[in-house]
């Protein structure tokens, strides 16, 4: 397989996140602190080929979750269609139906985040469109219902362009237990919503899904499949996106600076400088990568925190205690209680 054809599930493409970026500035976040976040400038986050690590993701939702919105993302969803111009959302429109505009985005979405596979699957008489958590950190809630509502804003103008005055979206499933504010999530979905389903999945109107919408333009679908795949391949992996995979791959295992930099064939000192450069040091990359793969794991059910312990890669328990009391202000055993 080709480079193209591997996105890999622990980096997202940075300008996905200007609608939700927008979303905070409106609410009066400080430009300074979303930069921060980031270790990046706004304007090189608009970079067409700027792709970034997973954790600065889970960062950045950490950072708008400062706003006691629960329904934030919600909110940051709802900017995408006016604010988000990128190859995606241009091949949906202009693609000649539900299926196949649905299929460009099952293909493709995975660039655009890390987080998640997509994937079309009949049902019954039904056809849902499903997005499935494969990312080395998990989506939070409020990046989730950024990515559902977008997308769903995306299904429903697709119709309308086309003079169709119906709703192609049946129901919509979240894997999340019911929030106390449900009825908001009905209201901004405008449909059903299902709690605690297997997968995240929007639940399409087979005859809409398959009847014709726009002209077919072939010369057109393929230029921009053709832009697309220019993006991906000149999206290159930095020296971040490297160091985070070897911390992905190799957490459990007491990920070290010093193998990293054997394995890419780099001087020590040379390599942390360039890291430097782009705002970060090995140790605060794995301390970051720790903290939210505790995250993920003390909300999973079954694992006893030794287990925990022993997949972040330290030597006991007790370190591990010292770091969820630095990161979460309890030791890890209250913070799951916390958590139900």
């Amino acid at each position: 397989m080709t480079k193209s054809n591997q996105p890999a599930p622990n980096a997202f493409y940075a300008p996905s996140l200007l609608p939700a970026i927008e979303e905070l500035l409106a609410r009066g976040f400080e430009r300074e602190r979303i930069e921060a976040v980031f270790r990046r400038s706004l304007y090189e986050l608009r970079t067409p080929f700027m792709r970034v690590p997973l954790l600065l993701s889970r960062r950045f939702w950490a950072l708008a979750q400062q706003s006691n919105d629960p329904l934030i993302g919600l909110a940051a969803g709802r900017r995408f269609l006016s604010t988000s111009t990128n190859g995606l959302t241009y091949l949906f429109d202009v693609a000649a139906s539900l299926e196949s505009a649905c299929r460009y985005f099952v293909r493709f979405f995975p660039f655009f985040n890390g987080h998640f596979h997509a994937e079309v699957v009949r049902v019954d008489e039904g056809v849902e469109l499903r997005l499935h958590d494969c990312g080395s950190l998990k989506a939070t809630p409020a990046m989730t219902d950024y990515i559902l509502i977008s997308l769903c804003s995306m299904l429903r103008r697709k119709l309308l362009a086309s003079g169709l005055e119906q709703d192609p979206i049946e129901a919509i499933g979240l894997t999340f237990p019911r929030p106390a504010e449900h009825q908001a999530y009905v209201q901004a979905f405008r449909a059903p919503v299902l709690w605690q389903q297997p997968c995240h999945v929007i639940r399409l109107r087979p005859a809409l899904f398959v009847q014709p919408l726009t002209p077919g333009n072939h010369m057109l679908e393929q230029t921009l499949v053709e832009l697309l795949e220019t993006t991906r391949r000149n999206s290159e992996t930095t020296l971040l996106d490297l160091v985070c995979n070897h911390l992905v791959a190799q957490l459990a295992n007491n990920a070290r600076w010093e193998d990293f930099c054997a394995a890419q064939h780099m001087l020590e000192r040379t390599a942390a400088r360039r890291l430097k450069a782009l705002g970060w040091s090995f140790s605060e990359l794995l301390d970051e990568y720790r903290r939210y793969r505790a995250e993920d794991l003390l909300q999973g059910p079954g694992l006893e925190l030794v287990e925990i312990s022993d997949r972040l890669g330290y030597s006991d328990v007790q370190s591990f205690n010292r770091a969820c009391l630095r990161w979460f202000g309890v030791a890890p055993g209250v913070y799951r209680s916390r958590l139900g």
